[in-house]
């Protein structure tokens, strides 16, 4: 059966893809085969390569659904920005070109949309897959991150969403919602779902989260959620965007959460800040970053950490260096996974 990309789709997902040659057919087959097909997918070629257009193209030649935008590469900012420039679907949902959603997606998450006015967006639950392998780990992205198990009729609050895990990023977001706070700019792209969320509630909109698991997140070694200088950088974008969030409201429970998650960030800057010193060679700023860390939260863990770097730097430097071959260390506290902006 064929199919004819509509005038004003029920679904634009929005995937902005560079170096992802080996995956972005999988993430478009999964797109194709949703059980709902009123959607569209715009992929925007963010770098000009040759491989990816003629795989996006392939599958473009025979679904008018699939659009394939080429644009030099601008930045993950700049791909969604452009996509969403390309697209006009009821309801917006990211999609990064290594990621996938399952075949109920769009039917459930519209129909939550279509049933309920006075939603502005919907998100759900997602399996994490290994890169290497493409299996299924054992916890889904909200257990991960420490979440409990979602009730769809609960609206999400403001100070849930600055000191609380990030809802999945592949939601979908009504077309006008989108529009007033859907931009993305370099500064807070590796946050770029938080900010969205944390735009939307602050401006008085409703959003829910489902308990099913509806995609499929891609977890790599080394993408922007993982490794040290990478998770400071994270860490430094989260604080401004909860930080804006927080600056417009006289709320003082807003004000109190805000409180809470700055003392933890400062916890999680200062264990990783600490490794990451530590293993370029810099004694003195390990020690101050981890005092800091220390100031923030004793648990044995962060203690753990504080004497080894205090009290035995150079075994614990070389311990490093072996354990990862050379590379920058991840951090020794577990991070919540929380943004995933790729």
């Amino acid at each position: 059966m064929g199919h004819h990309r509509q005038a004003r789709p029920r679904f634009s997902f929005l995937s902005t893809a560079y170096r992802t040659e080996h995956a972005v057919a999988g993430m478009i087959g999964s797109v194709q085969a949703q059980t709902d097909p009123d959607w569209e997918l715009v992929v925007v070629d963010n770098g000009m390569s040759d491989e990816m257009a003629r795989i996006v193209g392939s599958h473009a030649e025979h679904d008018p659904r699939i659009v394939l935008v080429r644009q030099p590469n601008r930045g993950a900012a700049g791909g969604i920005n452009r996509a969403s420039t390309e697209s006009s679907g009821r309801y917006v949902t990211l999609l990064n070109s290594d990621d996938r959603v399952l075949p109920e997606f769009c039917a459930r998450l519209g129909d939550v949309l279509d049933s309920r006015p006075d939603l502005a967006a919907v998100t759900c639950d997602a399996w994490f897959t290994d890169a290497a392998t493409g299996a299924r780990l054992p916890a889904s992205y909200l257990e991960n991150a420490g979440a409990p198990t979602p009730d769809p009729e609960h609206v999400l609050t403001l100070p849930e969403l600055i000191e609380g895990p990030c809802p999945y990023y592949t939601g979908a977001v009504r077309r006008e919602v989108w529009d007033a706070h859907g931009h993305v700019d370099d500064a807070g792209v590796t946050v770029a779902d938080r900010h969205l969320f944390l735009r939307i509630v602050a401006a008085g909109h409703r959003m829910v989260t489902l308990p099913e698991r509806l995609a499929s997140y891609t977890q790599a070694p080394q993408s922007l959620s993982r490794g040290g200088p990478a998770v400071l950088a994270v860490e430094q974008a989260r604080e401004r965007a909860v930080r804006t969030a927080a600056a417009g409201s006289d709320d003082p429970a807003v004000a109190a959460a805000l409180g809470r998650e700055l003392r933890r960030s400062r916890h999680r800057r200062g264990v990783v800040g600490a490794r990451v010193a530590l293993f370029e060679g810099d004694l003195a700023t390990a020690r101050a970053r981890v005092r800091a860390a220390v100031r923030e939260r004793t648990d044995p863990r962060t203690l753990a950490v504080a004497a080894a770097v205090l009290l035995a730097p150079g075994a614990t430097r070389r311990a490093y260096r072996r354990s990862r071959g050379g590379e920058v260390p991840a951090p020794v506290v577990p991070a919540r996974v929380t943004d995933a902006a790729r």
